[in-house]
């Protein structure tokens, strides 16, 4: 009797193991398969460059160029898979293609420039960061053209890295636990995804503001419309040098984490009052 009641505790206990396994896998695989996508076919033209680099020699002086470009499609390609997979299963919370109404547009941009610039300065204080041109950003101007980067940079990453973490991977969590602890999940995913601690640290602020903006609006563009903002005043600010200005003091830092931490607290009190006023 003793024995039969183990073997049933030992079964409803490998149950549950494969209910979480299945839903831990659910989580990480869209990760898994955006990163695989866009390695493999940069990869791929690796492989090809090193094998037919001669008859190829019309992209020697764009070779920068044309990697951002493989990059920026590879992820957009991968994005667009996962995002069909999830409307064919039909494991949406919610509606992605729900309309953001006009008055969060400034409310997402300002969201996203306060947590872009004061995120920052507040880590470069730590000693963790530096302003003058460092991070993903500065690398990618030190790579490609303009037109380029702005495409690969201010564009195709922004909607395609949403598509990934917010549309389907914030919505799939959202399933089955709390709004708190999806944002929380899905913005350490996004910061695992940037590979180190400084860029990490960061993603990980930011994406919790976009998974927020996400939760309040209940649109793809609310998100998509704020990472752009964030990516191209991070261009524009590089462009401009404004790293150097603001790295030259404590005091500018400090004054622009006051300035840009608070439109980034007005943006997100908006954010909430738009969505308590569509949830009561």
């Amino acid at each position: 009797m003793e024995k039969d009641g183990l073997l049933w505790y030992d079964k409803k206990a490998m149950e549950k193991i494969k209910i979480y396994a299945k839903e831990i896998w659910r989580i990480i695989s869209p990760l898994l398969i955006f990163m695989g996508t866009t390695a493999a076919v940069v990869s791929a033209f690796g492989i090809l460059w090193m094998l037919l680099g001669s008859r190829l020699a019309f992209l020697a002086g764009n070779l920068e160029d044309v990697t951002l470009l493989l990059s920026a499609a590879a992820a957009l390609w991968a994005a667009w898979i996962l995002q069909k997979i999830d409307g064919r299963e039909k494991i949406w919370y919610g509606e992605i293609r729900s309309r953001m109404p006009a008055s969060a547009l400034i409310p997402c941009m300002g969201a996203a420039l306060g947590a872009s610039v004061a995120g920052n300065c507040l880590l470069s204080l730590t000693g963790i960061t530096q302003l003058e041109g460092a991070g993903q950003i500065g690398q990618a101007l030190e790579l490609g053209t303009p037109a380029v980067v702005v495409f690969s940079t201010c564009v195709a990453a922004p909607l395609a890295e949403e598509m990934v973490f917010r549309v389907v991977i914030y919505r799939r969590l959202r399933r089955n636990l709390s709004a708190l602890w999806s944002i929380g999940i899905s913005s350490l995913l996004f910061a695992l995804y940037h590979g180190n601690l400084p860029q990490g640290l960061y993603a990980l602020a930011v994406g919790a503001v976009l998974a927020a903006l996400m939760e309040c609006y209940g649109s793809a563009a609310a998100p998509i419309a704020a990472h752009m903002t964030a990516n191209t005043a991070s261009v524009l600010l590089t462009w401009a040098g404004t790293g150097e200005i603001l790295a030259e003091g404590m005091l500018r830092r400090t004054g622009a984490i006051l300035i840009f931490g608070g439109i980034l607290y007005i943006s997100l009190r908006q954010a909430y009052a738009y969505w308590k006023k569509n949830n009561n």
